[in-house]
């Protein structure tokens, strides 16, 4: 995979912790949206040192193929991420992946949720050549399930206890976009 995206004016991009401020701004100013279907996190998880370690080990896994996590960007915002998308479990010799994203809540229902997963599975299919995309979200997380359904992501059911948020198992529905390539 490349480090860098474009399309019309969005780019995805992978970050080094050169870009720790921006990136430490977009997960604290989104904190109270994201947290509600996210597993849980460290209680320092909020802290420059802890995003730096962060940033740099899944800088180091892109490099070794393993997992990726893109930054949106957009040309009317040029200073601020307004939101991510990344790759997880990548696995070659299975052709398959977990995919998670997230969009700035102030830019929620606008377009850009939609055009950047757009831009990241062509990305993932055409250039790791993955076939299996799959993605778990939280039953209550309604954007998300209607994203990932005009997509073309296929619901292969709930993945019971599967992820502990606000100290509790909580169940996700696990969708899945198969490449036609």
């Amino acid at each position: 995979m490349q480090f860098e995206y474009q399309n019309n004016n969005l780019t995805l991009k992978i970050l080094d912790t050169s870009h720790i401020d921006k990136i430490i701004d977009f997960y604290t100013s989104n904190r109270c949206y994201f947290d509600p279907y996210e597993a849980d996190k460290p209680d320092n998880f909020y802290t420059r040192e802890f995003i730096t370690n962060l940033v740099d080990a899944e800088y180091n896994s892109f490099m070794h193929r393993k997992h990726a996590r893109y930054y949106l960007f957009c040309d009317l915002f040029p200073d601020k991420i307004i939101g991510s998308v990344s790759f997880s479990n990548i696995n070659k010799s299975m052709s398959s992946c977990i995919i998670g994203y997230k969009i700035d809540r102030q830019l929620w229902n606008q377009g850009y949720g939609r055009k950047m997963l757009t831009m990241a599975l062509k990305a993932v299919v055409n250039d790791l050549h993955m076939h299996r995309i799959e993605a778990y979200i939280h039953p209550k997380n309604l954007y998300s399930l209607k994203l990932c359904r005009s997509l073309g992501f296929i619901s292969e059911g709930t993945a019971y206890a599967y992820a502990r948020i606000n100290d509790r198992w909580e169940d996700h529905l696990r969708y899945v976009y198969i490449s036609q390539t």
